[in-house]
């Protein structure tokens, strides 16, 4: 579905009312005497609010330059609390109670540099690849062979085809293999289970997933075992290993990509939040640069880049258009909306793609600290403290 948001910059301006900027707010509620003008930033801010507070925020005016707005939640106190400890975090220029029964916030300078931690970054890619990739509850999320992948399966949807699900259910049974079988209610289905394990082909496993897809396109999973691979994404320890499993493997990656790209511009400086997010979007769909790097240097040559935003724009169009013909736009669309902030309509291949989701509202005007360091550091200590937020449904962001 297209998003109906119209922009002026960094503002959003008008569109669709019903449209949600953010999991918890429609663009109606910043529209005050018919006209509505909200940074996307203040916008970014006061989800992030909602989220700590944990409760319900109505949004009662927005200042005339968009960068604050006054709003009510139950308890004014323990919403002020939420505010300050945002304030903080450099989320909030300002924080102050607004008579008996208000907050009011007001956001920075847009032009201020703000910066987050690598582990917060690895935060917002995840949960912003994940909305792509997944619906409700990401853990639980299961699909057939849709893509010719066979089964895929998690946030990350690793899957049969490309042999990254098998290390994962290795990792799940090493960790608590009684734990595992017991999200197997019938004992021959766990037997069955562990035979497609041992495979020696993934093209064996892609048939046998094959079997049990249904739908339309093949994209559901028949029952029981839609239940049993459900049943193991709600195992918390289950959860964690996802996520650590999954940010070692593209962390890694995308720390990989990053660097490849400042080796070939030294003196662009890579640190952009927008961006890392959309290297770890490529990685995630379509495994590294490599197969592009040698257009990217051309290009780069033919038409040299005047910041991070031409670089990483120059390196996912390259990439993108090595996939498969059906996927280019998607995998443009997806990448360019990430760096951009804003859904961006791709026609290639003779498809015309628009991709975002509800989590685009993390894609904030940031850098990240000590990013050039990053590329070449054990990044251990951040890979565990993204893993463990993430994986038992907290936050780094605030």
């Amino acid at each position: 579905m297209v998003w109906k948001v119209e922009w002026d910059g960094d503002f959003v301006v008008g569109g669709d009312g019903a449209r949600r900027l953010t999991p918890n707010f429609k663009l109606r509620e910043f529209r005050f005497g018919g006209a509505i003008r909200v940074h996307r930033e203040l916008v970014s801010s006061l989800q992030l609010l909602r989220n700590r507070f944990g409760r319900g925020i109505g949004v009662h005016g927005v200042d005339a330059d968009g960068l604050g707005a006054t709003f009510k939640g139950k308890t004014t106190d323990e919403l002020l609390a939420a505010a300050d400890a945002l304030e903080a975090h450099n989320l909030f220029s300002l924080a102050e109670r607004a008579g008996d029964d208000a907050v009011h916030v007001r956001i920075a300078d847009p032009g201020e540099v703000r910066e987050v931690g690598l582990e917060q970054a690895l935060e917002s890619a995840f949960e912003v690849t994940s909305g792509f990739e997944t619906s409700g509850d990401k853990f639980q999320q299961v699909t057939g062979n849709f893509d010719g992948a066979g089964l895929s399966f998690g946030p990350a949807q690793v899957n049969f085809g490309t042999g990254t699900l098998q290390p994962l259910f290795e990792k799940f049974a090493a960790a608590d293999r009684a734990a595992l079988a017991a999200c197997f209610t019938d004992p021959d289905d766990w037997e069955e289970w562990q035979r497609v394990m041992a495979m020696p082909s993934r093209d064996d496993q892609v048939a046998w997933a094959n079997g049990i897809s249904t739908g339309a396109r093949l994209a559901n999973v028949m029952q029981p075992w839609k239940g049993y691979f459900q049943a193991v994404g709600r195992v918390p320890g289950f959860r964690e290993i996802m996520v650590e499993h999954i940010l070692r493997k593209y962390g890694r990656k995308l720390l990989r990509a990053a660097g490849l790209l400042q080796s070939m511009c030294p003196d662009i400086r890579m640190d952009h939040l927008r961006c890392f997010c959309s290297l770890y979007d490529l990685v995630v769909q379509q495994g590294s640069l490599d197969k592009a790097a040698d257009a990217i240097r051309a290009r780069i040559v033919d038409d040299p880049p005047v910041d991070q935003f031409d670089l990483v724009r120059i390196a996912v169009e390259e990439r993108g258009r090595r996939a498969k013909s059906r996927w280019r736009a998607d995998c443009v669309s997806r990448r360019l909306g990430i760096l951009e902030g804003v859904p961006t309509t791709i026609t290639e291949s003779g498809n015309t793609t628009q991709r975002a989701n509800i989590n685009f509202y993390m894609l904030r005007d940031v850098v990240i600290r000590d990013a050039r360091q990053l590329m070449d550091t054990d990044v251990s200590d951040q890979l565990a403290a993204a893993s463990q937020a993430l994986a038992g449904g907290g936050s780094l962001l605030a």
